[in-house]
């Protein structure tokens, strides 16, 4: 079992490793790429179509009202933006990233009166595997004209238009999707096994556990669109469903794992209405869907401050599976921080594919949490190995006497018995033979040397008589200066000739 120094290194390189992979993939691609959104003007959308030629474009800009910034909780804009490159490559591509957008229609302007059109996001059809990119054709030192029509009932974080060679997009496309498809197989193998872990042992936290690695791979599967792609699912009424359902099934756990309820009842009942809160808030995603996004940030970053605080209490208590609970939602947390607050609309994104490294951060915490199931099976399981030998050590105190240290008077019944029932199966000479002994002069001993004397002489007797060193020969004190002995047939001789020596010895 790892140590939590460990375990606190291999999260803290994990993530590291991810950032570092990220920051460098985004960095080789920025070199080359447009970033429409910090070029361009943004304007509100209304019902108009888009321009026919580049000539009347001036004059349809003229007449839009510019917007400072895209409201979170939805709506529908213009972007428009020039485009000039030197490269020496024709083929590149528009991606719409950094958040979810519901529609996108674009046109490219180009100086001979030619128009490009494309149209992507949500709705259609993803030309690039779990992205929103549409290819296009621009020609080295030209002026083109780009104008980006985008609306959606909410937008989870700002929306990016990044103008990239094809070569560096689908670069970048292969490295997110291995990160994302690597990270929900890790959680879906986790939820399966913890599902026959539970068959197997009844144990609730490692129902509890799946649950919440199946309402979390859901919810990540629907924000990189799998469920569109698989089965051209596209209803944004069941993208937060998950993401409200995951303080749930994580506080459920958090109950349970931890026993809060009796240790702790205070921080259980605020587990508890954590749990009602993300029940009742989650109608919204039917009825006021633009504030989804908002209320679920909302409830997420309010549960992870109580988990951690659940989970260093117990470890503080003496809980040492807890640990690995701590660190677990402190590595959910440290992504969480980054991509929350832009989120709720406090600031801006501080990192690119901020979402793919909140989805590796959640894959860490439930590798560290199912460390956390194993410690609780490993402390189980010395609390069960420590109980046995506690069983084993009674059992043979109420099988032994007290004074001489063989077997005492119920010991010998059950031997005696069980002997009785299996000598008819054995031939002559293993059919069971017994032996009883009384000590003649005990009393007499007592009276002249005292009792402490003739407790010496019975544990002699009794230690002699334990050396006997035959294999099958068990020895008793029935009580007093009572014993017998138990062989068989053919032992009889030498058990004759140890007793009349044990007899010398002692007189």
């Amino acid at each position: 079992m790892f140590n939590i120094i460990k375990i606190a290194k291999f999260s803290f390189v994990a993530l590291c490793l991810f950032a570092i992979a990220t920051a460098h993939s985004a960095s080789t691609v920025a070199d080359k790429s447009i970033d429409l959104a910090d070029s361009g003007r943004l304007f509100g959308a209304d019902e108009l179509a888009f321009p026919d030629s580049p000539n009347s474009l001036t004059t349809w800009l003229g007449q839009r009202s510019p917007a400072a910034k895209v409201n979170l909780f939805g709506g529908s804009y213009w972007l428009y933006a020039d485009v000039r490159h030197s490269q020496a490559t024709t083929e590149w591509v528009l991606d719409p990233n950094n958040t979810l957008i519901d529609r996108v229609e674009a046109r490219i302007y180009a100086p001979d009166g030619s128009v490009q059109q494309l149209q992507t996001g949500y709705r259609h059809d993803h030309e690039f595997m779990l992205h929103y990119g549409k290819s296009m054709v621009l020609q080295p030192n030209v002026d083109y004209r780009i104008l980006i029509k985008f609306s959606s009932p909410y937008f989870a974080s700002n929306p990016r238009f990044e103008v990239l060679p094809t070569s560096s997009y689908r670069a970048r496309v292969i490295n997110d999707n291995v990160w994302i498809l690597g990270c929900l197989g890790a959680v879906t193998a986790l939820a399966l096994f913890n599902i026959m872990l539970f068959a197997s042992t009844r144990d609730k936290s490692a129902l509890y556990y799946a649950l919440y690695l199946i309402v979390f791979g859901i919810g990540w599967a629907f924000v990189f669109h799998i469920p569109a792609h698989l089965c051209g699912l596209r209803n944004l009424s069941l993208h937060y469903i998950p993401f409200f359902l995951t303080p749930v099934a994580s506080a459920l756990f958090c109950l349970d794992f931890l026993k809060l309820r009796q240790n702790f009842p205070r921080l259980a009942k605020l587990c508890v209405w954590a749990m009602v809160a993300s029940l009742l808030l989650l109608p919204i995603n039917f009825f006021a869907q633009k504030y989804a996004h908002i209320v679920a940030s909302t409830v997420i970053s309010l549960w992870l401050p109580l988990a951690i605080v659940c989970g260093l209490v117990s470890w503080r208590s003496g809980y040492r599976p807890a640990r690995f609970f701590a660190l677990a939602f402190i590595a959910l947390l440290i992504p969480g921080a980054l991509i929350l607050p832009p989120n709720l609309g406090l600031m801006n994104d501080m990192i690119q594919n901020s979402e793919l490294f909140t989805l590796v951060g959640g894959t860490v915490d439930g590798i560290l949490l199912a460390f956390a199931l194993a410690d609780k099976i490993k402390l189980l399981g010395m609390e069960k190995d420590s109980y046995l030998m506690q069983l084993n050590h009674a059992l043979k105190l109420a099988h032994t006497d007290s004074m001489t240290g063989i077997g005492n008077r119920h010991a010998f019944d059950l031997k005696f018995h069980q002997e009785l029932k299996i000598s008819f199966m054995e031939d002559d000479d293993h059919q069971p033979m017994l032996v009883l002994v009384d000590l003649d002069g005990l009393k007499l001993i007592n009276d002249k040397y005292g009792h402490a004397r003739g407790d010496d002489l019975l544990r002699a007797f009794a230690q002699a008589l334990a050396d006997l060193n035959i294999d099958h020969v068990l020895s008793y004190r029935l009580g007093g200066d009572e014993f017998a002995v138990l062989a068989q047939k053919h032992h009889a001789a030498i058990v004759r000739e140890k007793m009349e020596a044990i007899d010398r010895s002692l007189s």
